[in-house]
């Protein structure tokens, strides 16, 4: 009995490690992924959205989320749309010899009962007390095709993406004055920054700006930053005081960086200005992302987060 005790252990601690590599290699083929777009010169967070609109699911029609959002934009496809090689099935399609998949993530949930640590399926979870509940996440990997490579299927595609009816520099407006708690918005000097102890953006007057388009860029990226307040997100990098260029103050910039260039998207005012790429730029976020490899998931995940939001009360 002992010797199968301790045979069952060491399943128990391999499973663990496979898990825990598996996830490893999921954080690895991302940040692969966004290091190889930046080698390019593309920067994902500030790629336009397809005419079209946001890339999403062909069947479910909802749009992707966080990296692969970022992911899928940046490999610019005819059309925004996607399936898996089973969904492809069941409408009667054939993925085309040669197509080769991409690799999308989202996190799973497992609840168990603290006292027996039983796992709770999911159908029961809502009849258990909150705080008898365990819950842990895992992330996944599965594989999605561009439909411009699954033949067989007649699509069914939406027309491009109409203008809004509200004026653009009206759209950028509206987000803020929109904002569900927003923070202390001030004019003065010429810096733009975000204080967490007073919960105040300042931003120069606009009128220092060359344009309309590049003063909402900045302030998009301060109000990401606000996101994070004790009173809203209560993200670290924003409640705890970093420290320039430390692992947290990388993270929360990339969190604006990403939550900004989703509000100009959203906005219409990504134009060649805001779009224009820099080598030094390019070069800084290749040294972070190569040190840290679960530093561009978890950056995408709160900013969008963040962008949900700010976006709550927004009226388009």
């Amino acid at each position: 009995m002992k010797t199968q005790v301790k045979k069952a252990s060491k399943g128990k601690r391999a499973s663990r490690a496979q898990t825990k590599e598996s996830v490893a290699d999921i954080y690895g083929r991302f940040t692969e992924l966004i290091i190889e777009k930046l080698e390019e010169g593309v920067i994902p967070w500030r790629q336009p959205w397809h005419d079209m609109g946001l890339p999403a699911n062909y069947l479910t029609k909802k749009p992707y989320k966080g990296i692969n959002l970022w992911v899928l934009l940046s490999l610019r496809y005819e059309y925004p749309f996607y399936l898996t090689y089973k969904q492809a099935q069941e409408l009667g399609g054939q993925i085309r010899k040669g197509a080769k998949s991409i690799p999308i993530c989202y996190w799973n949930f497992t609840y168990r009962d603290k006292e027996t640590g039983k796992t709770v399926p999911d159908s029961q979870v809502g009849h258990y007390p909150l705080d008898k509940l365990r819950r842990s996440g895992f992330l996944k990997e599965f594989r999605v095709f561009p439909i411009e490579q699954i033949d067989g299927i007649k699509w069914e595609l939406p027309d491009a993406t109409k203008t809004n009816e509200l004026p653009v520099l009206g759209r950028c407006e509206s987000i803020y004055a929109d904002m569900l708690n927003p923070p202390k918005l001030i004019h003065r000097g010429t810096e733009a920054f975000y204080r967490t102890d007073l919960d105040q953006i300042t931003m120069p007057e606009k009128r220092l700006f060359r344009t309309s388009e590049e003063y909402f860029g900045v302030f998009f990226h301060e109000l990401v930053h606000a996101s994070g307040h004790e009173d809203r997100l209560g993200r670290v990098g924003i409640t705890t005081p970093q420290r320039f260029g430390s692992e947290n103050y990388s993270r929360e910039e990339l969190v604006a960086e990403m939550g900004a260039g989703y509000l100009n998207n959203l906005t219409g005012i990504l134009n060649d200005q805001l779009l224009e790429n820099s080598a030094g730029y390019i070069r800084y976020w290749l040294e972070q992302l190569r040190n840290d490899s679960h530093l561009i998931i978890e950056a995408a995940g709160n900013a969008q987060k963040a962008v949900d939001y700010i976006l709550m009360k927004c009226p388009f």
